[in-house]
């Protein structure tokens, strides 16, 4: 006999009469007008801010929502009498470890952290555009004269995007209709109107979740009062009943971060092509990079270290939240052949993936397989979605319905003719979003430079086919820091000192991953000390590198928790204004590597070799700033 009571099949915009894109949120506003119309009109109607169409209880905004996180509670759209690994606030097993189990669906720090995104975008794309042609529907029977018009619109409508990585977002930030009150849109007749915005915020159906708890910061005395606030807010200020958002703090904070997060996202297109297939999924899929390595510090960064800062960046409603999905695809088609398979090999060892913290449905450590459930998202056949059918060039993968417009030559929905292909485009994504390391080390890589070392030719880790770039090297800073350390959001902020005619500047910040370094920065740093004319030693600038830079630990508000600076001749942190050990990052070390171009081919990308880990930059120790870090 089933154990399922009830489900809400996820099938994407099946039956809609083809494949359509996923459009840029702007892209939707501007040369879709009905399309976008019916999006805010649908997505007001799932948010039940209004009384339109009836919609199926796990088709509601508020349920999907939860899916991800609070309220730990089950989905509406998959009633479940098998209970035996459902998470409960009450029970010891759950709430008694430190961290404790997460109770929400979604799978962090795992290799499956992209694949089970693919059906929870796909679930909200499905209820808004099932709204889309119910709205749509109505207003050509009322309106005869516009038949064949939106209900064409509400077929081919799909959910938009919004690429946080792009060229135009340091100057410009977030689209405005991601955060004003207020939008307008298309009406019947050819009219236009003005409606309430779903995009800006979320009031809360029902009430306030019961597992809502207000935090207080003790250094500022401001306080998120999550336990009484009605809507949601982005940087709301320090009362119970804000106007508003802070959008001004929103968007000088989105900008300030926005080069380091397209460095960021070039990062994930760095990956060489001759890596361990499982490890490197590994690696991009996921922030805890599981497999065990002895040189862990040689990766490129994570999808989900990404999407984590993003989230820090952004409060609810969290856009970014389904981003990663934009970046999955261009990757998944650039590399087809890496994939998580049933584990990993160490030392001859085998090992399984696993979710360590468990989930609402997962236990703790439960393993993790290509064919596993993505619960609580079932087909209609009453099974579990599977991370081998999210995938999209693959052969047991599902029908999805959409794809995205063509991006530098990609077409995320169509297999390459061949590896050079895939190649070529996954250099032109590295340029796009800013890594070019060809051009960099023309423009940079002076006489200031010479005493950088690489690797010979001879040397295994340079291809055969390959030659190193002389003189040049990119440096990136790994991340290791504390999970749950402090029981609520923090991240790591890399800040250059500047100098007496500039401040302090943040080169990037990440909750667990890499900060890429512009060569820019590396390049000043070099020069201010003398370089290679001033007869410095590669350790001696190594030094230097790490003298200009000071951290911090920030909590979700942008309160410092902690601070250190950088340099071997930092004097050390008296025990008594130390970091205790339970909040003192793992590791904050620099990195970086040599790069070699192909001998024959300039335009294909670039492989990454001769690594050296440079250790820690923060060796004075850690200051704490905040009472919570004694």
């Amino acid at each position: 006999m089933s154990s399922v009571e009830y489900h809400y099949p996820v099938i994407g915009r099946k039956g809609t009469g083809g494949i359509f894109h996923r459009l840029p949120i702007q892209t939707l506003q501007k040369d879709q007008p009905y399309q976008f119309a019916l999006f805010i009109l649908a997505f007001s109607a799932i948010q039940q801010r209004s009384d339109t169409p009836d919609i199926e209880p796990a088709a509601t905004f508020t349920e999907i929502a939860s899916i991800h996180g609070k309220p730990y509670v089950e989905w509406a759209g998959d009633r479940n009498k098998d209970t035996s690994a459902d998470y409960s606030a009450t029970d010891k097993k759950d709430i008694n470890p430190v961290p404790s189990r997460f109770g929400g669906y979604c799978n962090h720090g795992a290799v499956v952290f992209p694949t089970w995104h693919r059906p929870y975008v796909m679930l909200i794309e499905q209820s808004i555009g099932n709204v889309a042609e119910q709205l749509a529907h109505d207003i050509e029977t009322n309106n005869p004269g516009e038949n064949g018009v939106w209900i064409k619109a509400a077929k081919e409508l799909r959910f938009p995007y919004w690429d946080w990585a792009d060229k135009d977002v340091p100057e410009n930030g977030l689209p405005p209709v991601l955060y004003e009150d207020k939008v307008e849109i298309m009406a019947a007749g050819g009219k236009k109107q003005t409606v309430d915005n779903p995009l800006s915020f979320f009031s809360f159906v029902g009430g306030i979740p019961s597992d809502f708890t207000d935090e207080k910061d003790d250094t500022t005395g401001q306080v998120a009062y999550f336990s009484r606030w009605q809507r949601t807010y982005r940087y709301a200020y320090s009362t119970p009943n804000p106007e508003g958002s802070h959008i001004d703090l929103l968007q000088k904070t989105f900008k300030a971060e926005a080069k380091d997060l397209r460095r960021r996202v070039a990062q994930l297109f760095t990956f060489n092509d001759d890596q361990n297939s499982a490890i490197t999924w590994d690696d991009f899929s996921n922030h805890t990079a599981e497999s065990k390595r002895e040189m862990d510090f040689v990766n490129s960064g994570s999808l989900e270290g990404v999407h984590d800062t993003v989230h820090n960046l952004l409060s609810y409603p969290d856009y970014a939240g389904f981003d990663p999905i934009f970046f999955l695809a261009l990757w998944e088609w650039c590399y087809t052949e890496y994939w998580m398979g049933s584990g990993y090999e160490h030392d001859g060892e085998q090992y399984p993936w696993t979710q360590a913290r468990g989930t609402y449905a997962q236990v703790y450590n439960e393993q993790l397989l290509p064919d596993g459930p993505l619960q609580p998202f079932r087909t209609e056949q009453g099974d579990y979605w599977t991370s081998s059918q999210a995938r999209f060039l693959d052969e047991q993968s599902y029908p999805k319905y959409y794809s995205f417009p063509e991006f530098e030559g990609i077409k995320v929905d169509q297999a390459a003719t061949s590896s050079q292909e895939r190649a070529l485009a996954r250099k032109r994504v590295q340029a796009y979003y800013g890594f070019d390391p060809q051009t960099k080390a023309k423009k940079v890589a002076s006489h200031a430079w010479k005493h950088l070392p690489v690797p010979n030719k001879e040397d295994p880790a340079v291809p055969s086919d390959h030659t190193v770039i002389p003189h040049y090297r990119t440096f990136v800073v790994h991340v290791k820091l504390v999970e749950h350390a402090y029981n609520r959001s923090y991240s790591f902020q890399l800040h250059h000192k500047g100098n007496a005619h500039s401040s302090p500047q943040l080169v990037g910040s990440v909750v667990r991953g890499m900060i890429p370094i512009p060569p820019e920065l590396i390049d000043s740093i070099i020069k201010s000390n003398g370089g290679a004319d001033s007869g410095v030693s590669f350790d001696q600038t190594l030094a230097h590198i790490k003298g200009e830079f000071v951290g911090k630990l920030v909590d979700a508000t942008g309160s410092e928790l902690a601070g250190a600076e950088g340099g071997l001749g930092t004097i050390q942190v008296p025990q008594h204004h130390a970091t205790s050990r339970r909040v003192t990052p793992v590791e904050i070390s620099l990195v970086s590597a040599a790069v070699a171009e192909h001998v024959e081919d300039k335009d294909r990308p670039v492989y990454l070799c001769g690594w050296q880990h440079h250790a820690s930059i923060f060796n004075g120790g850690w200051r704490a700033t905040h009472k919570d870090s004694e």
